[in-house]
């Protein structure tokens, strides 16, 4: 079939913005079948440049739909119910591209393949390792634990660009587009290291601004070498000591209804070697969390779930109720005293009903008639300068799913994190209906809660898993406690909120 029709490939440069990104993704498909080539000297094929190293995907093989599926963009038809009548939309993700998910460029090859081209490709391969005869080792850059894809012979063999380091003096500046900084951080600090936040700049023009950067010392230089070797880092050696100290004081709530998204986020922070609390309403009800936690993390569930957990009866006494009005209270006096709280997708709308923010989910009320999207790959513009988003493109692909929408009230004190273009389709991949609604609102805020801080996120930043682009928001969330959420910071020229409906006269130009 791509011998005769596109795609009859796909290119996946070496040098991204996180070298493993394309890694994490190749091995996934050659686990599951799909041959991956690389190139062995430079070429030039449809007018573009692709160097030695060069990962390629040729669809004339047996699994190649395999790869169309989860590379190529997904595009929901528009089916109805009756002719003229409502649509017959998703149940379920509609849109979930990989490279987009990944934060990986891929490149299509809409002509067939070259002889010279084939002739530049060779099969990659490695030794694989029999999963019966080790145990506890596996290669340290990527992210399944133990030997993962390693018993793969062209899995094993798809590795990414050195890590390497520039620069001179005692820290180790780590750049936050690369997942494993974040490992290299737990990591230092696990050791006895110290880790500062270096803070970006905010742009005073309106636009975004530039990334921080986390900086690592008190290590021995052999161990931090070792460290950028085996994760496969791009780092800098610098002599700056600027930044605030980085704690790492993360709680994660445990609600006893059952919570995927809960245990989506406990398998990335243990694969990234996190170290948190899993905290319970009994917790929440024992009150002074400020004094054990700097940060709260709460999982994308609806908000009287949260707030009222298992009905009293259905289950065993210990496993009945939520949150609860005294545990609100706890949380509220946890934020106004310093904390963060960390807000996943809908527990925003948590966080804006019982704290009482002058924020307002704009879809909250809107028909599936006038509104949907129940999983789908949209483009949100991001501030890099703010350090909940270092590290993230100024353009991002993120997954939103039944997510918030937000517009400020009056009274509101804080940033936009990430906002909506102000016209136009944000859809990427998969299906949105009725994309007036997010035109011109943010899809995630720092809200200024007393001296504390309520992260919301209208996105799913580590969805099943996989969305390795976004994988960094949730990191510099859990990080964003202490001394670095109380330095501050304003770009108040990054979004203005639109008039909501309710209160056309209350937003502020925040």
């Amino acid at each position: 079939k791509y011998e005769e029709e596109p795609p009859y490939a796909y290119f996946i440069p070496q040098d991204q913005p996180d070298p493993v990104a394309p890694v994490e993704l190749l091995r996934r498909l050659a686990f599951n079948g799909l041959r991956v080539s690389q190139l062995t000297s430079n070429v030039t094929f449809d007018g573009m440049d692709y160097p030695a190293g060069t990962w390629v995907i040729p669809m004339n093989q047996e699994f190649a739909e395999v790869a169309r599926e989860l590379l190529g963009v997904q595009t929901y038809p528009d089916l109805r119910e009756f002719p003229e009548g409502p649509p017959s939309q998703p149940y379920d993700a509609a849109g979930w591209t990989l490279p987009y998910q990944m934060g990986v460029r891929v490149i299509a090859a809409a002509s067939p393949l070259s002889e010279s081209m084939r002739a530049a490709m060779a099969p990659v391969e490695g030794t694989a390792v029999d999963w019966r005869s080790v145990e506890g080792i596996g290669t340290t850059f990527d992210s399944p634990m133990d030997v993962g894809f390693d018993t793969d012979p062209n899995a094993i063999g798809i590795v990414p660009l050195p890590g390497r380091t520039t620069g001179s003096g005692s820290g180790l500046a780590v750049d936050p587009a690369q997942n494993n900084s974040f490992r290299a951080i737990n990591r230092a600090l696990n050791e006895g290291g110290s880790v500062r936040f270096a803070p970006g700049t905010a742009d005073t023009d309106g636009g975004p601004g530039t990334s921080g950067r986390y900086v690592i010392s008190g290590l021995p230089r052999s161990t931090a070498n070792e460290m950028v070797r085996d994760l496969a880092l791009r780092a800098e050696w610098t002599g700056s000591t600027q930044g605030s100290v980085v704690s790492r004081r993360i709680a994660l709530y445990r609600p006893w209804r059952p919570s995927m998204d809960q245990g989506w986020s406990r398998w990335l922070l243990d694969s990234y070697d996190f170290e948190y609390a899993r905290i319970t309403n009994g917790d929440f009800h024992a009150g002074n969390l400020r004094e054990r936690f700097d940060v709260i993390m709460l999982p994308a569930e609806r908000p009287q779930s949260l707030l009222n957990g298992n009905a009293k009866g259905t289950v065993p006494p210990r496993y009945e109720g939520g949150i609860g009005d005294l545990g609100v209270r706890a949380l509220d006096e946890f934020v106004r005293s310093g904390g963060t709280l960390v807000c996943l997708n809908n527990s925003s709308d948590f966080a804006i009903e019982q704290l009482h923010l002058p924020v307002e989910n704009v879809v909250a009320d809107l028909s599936r008639d006038d509104y949907f999207v129940s999983g789908s790959m949209l483009e949100i513009q991001t501030d890099p300068a703010h350090p909940v988003m270092s590290g993230m493109p100024e353009r991002a692909s993120m997954f939103v799913g039944y997510s918030p929408v937000f517009a400020t009230l009056e009274g509101f004190e804080g940033s936009a994190l990430a906002k909506y273009q102000s016209n136009g389709s944000p859809l990427m991949s998969g299906y949105l209906l009725g994309e007036e609604h997010l035109n011109g609102y943010a899809a995630a805020l720092d809200v200024k809660h007393g001296d504390g801080h309520v992260i919301m996120l209208g996105f799913r930043p580590q969805w099943r898993g996989q969305s390795f682009g976004t994988f960094k928001v949730l990191f510099n969330a859990l990080l964003y406690g202490g001394r670095v959420s109380a330095t501050g910071y304003d770009n108040a020229e990054f979004w203005n909120s639109p008039n909501s409906a309710d209160d056309s006269e209350g937003s502020n130009g925040n």
